[in-house]
């Protein structure tokens, strides 16, 4: 039996990636007990469960509070609890998701009579000028993640791009087991049958957080307009700036609608619906422009085609114009000069569907946590 504690200080039901990784170790038939430790938030209408009874998500602490001081009693109840419950259950292998989450596991790492495996995770790259930028807490649990990356056995990053900078970022430590972890949906969400993209109107589609400042909103709503009815736009977030939905709530037009955010497994169902999905980073950090955001292999596995503004320079290694669903670069700054009714043009083309999924990815990772099994 394996004892596996995966610690994720931020809400998982925020970051699919890390449900899908619990629905994958659901489904593995070698003996394994599984705790995931996440904090609570509130405003979620249904909290994501395992149905497996060897898996046990402990939430503790409430990311929501907004005075300074509950909020940093949430911080303390989640460290104190995860940590104490981790010195009780002793588990074996250890899995944390980005610096936040990284106190547990070094306390227990230090403190453990058997020190466990050590897997590391990052969603996003963080520069060391941003980390100058955040609070003296944060930098602290950055130095102190620090001193057990020589002995992890995976430390991992979504892109190569980002574990480049990584690297480089901390090239004065020995990390001597990086890996890439794509950011896939499951397999399950490949179509049964992609039709051809209707064009009168054109459906359009964005998944996902939402702000006027870092992303081409604006921009992109003025080229929808300037088509008069012959595309819309559909937006669904839960995650909106304050000045990005008053924004979208003073429009007055049938061609531009916001939704509230749905649950990602039902995601397939309504993206079946468009035909474009759209990403819209301007690419303020290095964090966006080294990206190939989750929504892009979303959008992909549901057989859409995929636009995305030239700055995402990670994004460009997957763009296909001689098969669909496409993937189009796009020049956000010159949308005046666009014809979409090039880009979705589909004649003389082959469909290929979607090869990023993650169940082959999550695949490799379990194979690294059951050695034991002769599988790594």
């Amino acid at each position: 039996m394996v004892k596996l504690a995966i610690i994720h200080f931020n809400p998982i039901e925020l970051y699919p990636p890390v449900m899908n990784w619990v629905n994958f170790l659901g489904e593995q038939e070698y003996p394994v007990e599984v705790k995931v430790f996440s904090m609570k938030v509130p405003g979620i209408p249904k909290s994501f469960q395992s149905k497996k009874p060897f898996i046990d998500i402990v939430r503790s602490g409430n990311q929501k509070n907004k005075s300074i001081i509950l909020r940093y009693w949430s911080y303390f109840l989640f460290y104190a609890k995860t940590t104490f419950t981790l010195l009780w259950w002793r588990p074996d292998t250890l899995m944390y998701y980005e610096t936040y989450s990284s106190l547990p596991a070094v306390l227990y790492h230090k403190l453990a009579g058997r020190r466990p495996r050590l897997f590391i995770h990052y969603h996003e790259y963080t520069s060391p000028e941003d980390y100058l930028k955040q609070g003296k807490f944060y930098r602290l649990l950055h130095k102190l993640e620090r001193i057990i990356y020589p002995v992890s056995q995976w430390l991992s990053h979504t892109n190569q791009e980002r574990m480049q900078l990584f690297l480089k970022d901390n090239q004065d430590i020995l990390i001597p087991h990086p890996f890439i972890l794509p950011n896939y949906p499951p397999r399950s969400w490949k179509p049964r049958k992609v039709l051809p993209v209707h064009t009168t109107p054109l459906k359009i589609v964005y998944i996902g957080a939402l702000s006027l400042e870092t992303m081409y909103v604006k921009e992109f709503i003025d080229w929808v307009l300037q088509q008069k009815g012959e595309v819309i736009f559909d937006i669904y977030s839960s995650n909106c700036t304050e000045d990005a939905k008053a924004y979208l709530q003073s429009m007055e037009s049938d061609l531009v609608h916001l939704y509230e955010g749905v649950d990602y497994f039902s995601l397939p169902e309504i993206l079946a619906k468009y035909d474009i999905g759209v990403i819209l980073y301007k690419g303020h950090l290095q964090n966006y422009i080294y990206n190939a955001p989750n929504k892009l292999f979303e959008y992909l596995a549901c057989g859409l085609d995929v636009w995305f503004p030239d700055i995402l320079v990670t994004t460009r290694n997957y763009v296909t114009t001689d098969s669909y669903p496409k993937v189009i670069s796009i020049r956000f700054s010159e949308l005046d000069q666009f014809r979409w009714q090039n880009a979705v043009e589909r004649d003389h083309l082959d469909y290929k569907p979607s090869v990023f999924y993650c169940d082959g990815v999550f695949d490799s990772l379990w194979r690294k946590i059951m050695p034991q099994t002769g599988l790594s």
